[in-house]
């Protein structure tokens, strides 16, 4: 049989942005013990500073907590009965009463944004049946994520021997919550009411710096104060941690300033995006669309660099099956394959 060939066109686009030919922050001066700064898109490390060392992480752990209610409790207006345990619970606290009827949405405003520690408890109960298995459900997560220095013991942070993380796996942890919508609404709310009381996030980079949207504060007088924080400019979602750090709102103000400085993020292809349409000899014609969105974060001054690569044929034999792989993108940076994104036919 005779083998058919298709000839393909290569299209080779270099981004053209604008130069920037200004001076860039050199990296901040963090006094935490240990720290990171993440683009959540891509996961990419811009910063770090002692991030794998395991520490106590105090109430940064709700952020585990909320994402284990919200995807194993799916119902966020189903109204549970405070068990008494939650009440006993030491530390801060959104004020619940024992036998209080209160919903699984409130529960997870007072945890997330007045940080209870009798929120954490009711949830944990109320998804788990009981703090420790509730615990095993937060471990079981931290494993699904990858997180090898990370351990849970309760869902609310106060200390225990087997409680800690790293600021390299709170940012991973914290990027997969921040994926999550419901997650992502809550910790960018300034405030929330609960049966007619009024809270105030504990999180005072909403209020103090631009573009800020979550996360998490926390504290208690091992583990120093800790804070995971997010900020979104120009559509780049940024993600700092720092552990023990008597300095916080500061350090990260400057890591979050020295990201969205440096770096941009861009965007090559969305799979919703028709990407071009190809002739099909006996078939008409075939759109052709990205398998998934790509980004790729680049240094400022090397985005102008960027080439991306567009292999398609000029045309394709029918019949066409859909989700068919028919071409490939690729950018590059420097010689570097940055991001590959095959191209299907629909």
């Amino acid at each position: 049989m005779r083998r058919k060939t298709v000839p393909c066109l290569l299209l080779s686009v270099f981004l053209l942005l604008p130069s920037i030919t200004s001076a860039f922050a050199a990296e901040p001066p963090v006094s935490a013990a240990g720290a990171i700064l993440i683009d959540a898109a891509t996961g990419t490390v811009l910063f770090e500073k002692n991030a794998d060392g395991r520490r106590l992480i105090a109430s940064t752990t709700k952020i585990v907590t909320g994402l284990v209610v919200l995807e194993g409790c799916a119902d966020l207006d189903e109204m549970i009965e405070v068990p008494i345990e939650a009440t006993r619970v030491e530390g801060s606290s959104m004020y619940l009463k024992a036998g209080q009827a209160v919903t699984v949405r409130d529960l997870l405003y007072g945890l997330l944004l007045k940080s209870g520690n009798d929120a954490a408890v009711a949830l944990a109960i109320h998804c788990a049946g009981s703090v420790e298995a509730f615990a095993a459900k937060m471990n079981e997560k931290a494993a699904a994520l990858g997180l090898k220095n990370t351990s849970f013991s309760n869902p609310h942070g106060l200390n225990a021997e087997h409680h800690y993380s790293t600021a390299r796996d709170m940012a991973v942890l914290t990027r997969a919550a921040l994926a999550n919508e419901a997650f992502s609404r809550i910790v960018s709310s300034k405030y929330a009411q609960i049966n007619g009381i009024t809270i105030k996030n504990h999180n005072r980079m909403l209020w103090y710096y631009s573009g800020a949207d979550g996360v998490k504060t926390g504290y208690t007088i091992h583990a120093g104060r800790c804070l995971v924080s997010s900020a979104t400019r120009d559509g780049m979602r940024l993600v700092a941690v720092t552990l023990n750090d008597h300095n916080d709102w500061a350090d990260h103000t400057a890591m979050l300033d020295y990201g969205f400085e440096r770096y941009t993020l861009q965007t090559l292809c969305t799979e919703e995006e028709i990407f071009a349409t190809i002739p099909a000899l006996g078939g008409g014609d075939v759109t052709v669309k990205a398998a998934q969105t790509e980004r790729v974060l680049l240094p400022k001054e090397k985005a102008g660099l960027l080439k991306v690569d567009v292999i398609l044929p000029r045309y394709l034999w029918a019949p066409v099956i859909p989700g068919q792989r028919v071409g490939m993108l690729t950018a590059s940076l420097d010689g570097a394959i940055l991001a590959r994104c095959p191209l299907l036919a629909y």
